[in-house]
């Protein structure tokens, strides 16, 4: 059975008690999950059991005299890496400040807390909080890296942090990540169409498969990383123009031929021009033709698209990169007469 542990900070006694019933009655009906919880009555309290055991919080707003009580809460979870889901539960609906982690907000009358309960269990269900909570995936991971892989070679990174601090932070952050990636290499299950994106998108800058959209049109940035990289004080590229590749929608490609196996061919990226990206609530997918190139300079390419809201995730970067310079550095050969060869060896 799992364990659900929420954070409930409230005044109110009457409020204290229907919440504690409400679990009583949760636990005593679900055999999937047993709730445990703290209450804290204002902030200090909030403040002292903040940790990263929680994998939700039930605030109100308004604690005692303080009407922004539950705003400094939220804040002070922010602060000390607290991640876990918040709802709040206030007649002040309109003076919560909007934060991330609040994903939701009620007056009492909208809603049960065992409806609270509910979509905590729901989220818990996804693994999030299993993997990004202070009790996390994540933070054992971490803990095994930290003691197997860093310290081990600690005299190392501390010769390279006396000659550049900021760098060698820099490359444990990418040591250290290429380790827990590590971990998933023998995962072999397929990957949901969300993991082929970084939405919304890490940097603020064009790299190597960042998706951009002029006008109606869908394109991807397929110019070598090294070239989009800024260098020096001013940030000048390697590059005067920008390498992109058009997105076709899926409808166009496939014209009047919709078939079944038609589909499945686009899909698996049988053809050796196109390239298959999923559709997403946040992207409407397409596919990449590597047929349909278009280079912009530097200037126009600024001017045109800006900053990129969507960027191809490395591991399905590499693979495109692949299938586009296979396309183009293909050669071939003439064909040869085979037919002896095979009535040798079939017959």
């Amino acid at each position: 059975m799992n364990e659900l542990k929420i954070m409930f900070v409230e005044d109110a006694e009457d409020q204290q008690e229907s919440f504690e019933d409400t679990v009583k009655v949760f636990n005593r009906n679900n055999n999937n999950v047993k709730i445990k919880y703290d209450i804290a009555a204002d902030p200090m309290e909030a403040s002292n059991i903040i940790d990263g055991s929680y994998d939700g919080a039930i605030i109100d707003l308004k604690l005692d005299d303080d009407e922004e009580a539950g705003n400094k809460i939220v804040k002070e979870l922010y602060e000390t890496f607290t991640r876990i889901p918040i709802i709040f539960v206030t007649a002040y609906t309109d003076l919560v400040n909007d934060h991330p982690s609040v994903i939701k907000i009620r007056r009492r009358e909208d809603g049960t807390y065992n409806s609270d309960l509910i979509l905590f269990q729901k989220i818990q269900d996804t693994g999030l909080t299993r993997i990004m909570g202070g009790r996390g995936l994540i933070e054992q991971r971490l803990s095994e890296v930290f003691l197997r892989n860093l310290l081990p070679q600690i005299d190392t990174w501390v010769s390279y942090g006396k000659e550049n601090s900021e760098r060698t932070e820099k490359a444990l952050l990418r040591y250290t990540l290429n380790h827990l990636l590590q971990f998933l290499e023998e995962d072999e299950e397929d990957c949901f169409p969300e993991e082929v994106y970084l939405y919304p998108s890490v940097l603020d800058r064009i790299t190597t498969g960042s998706i951009v959209k002029i006008d109606d049109q869908w394109f991807v940035v397929l110019s070598p990383a090294c070239d989009l990289v800024p260098r020096g004080e001013n940030g000048v590229r390697n590059t005067d123009y920008i390498l992109l590749v058009e997105i076709e929608s899926v409808d166009k490609v496939l014209g009047g031929s919709k078939s079944k196996g038609r589909v499945k061919e686009l899909c698996t990226n049988k053809r050796d021009y196109y390239h298959w990206l999923p559709e997403t609530d946040f992207f409407q997918g397409g596919i990449l033709n590597f047929r349909k190139l278009k280079t912009l300079n530097e200037d126009n390419f600024e001017e045109k698209f800006g900053k990129p809201t969507i960027q191809i995730s490395p591991s399905f970067v590499k693979h495109v990169v692949s299938r586009f310079s296979s396309y183009y550095a293909r050669q071939g050969q003439p064909d040869i007469n085979s037919e002896d060869f095979v009535t040798r060896y079939t017959t």
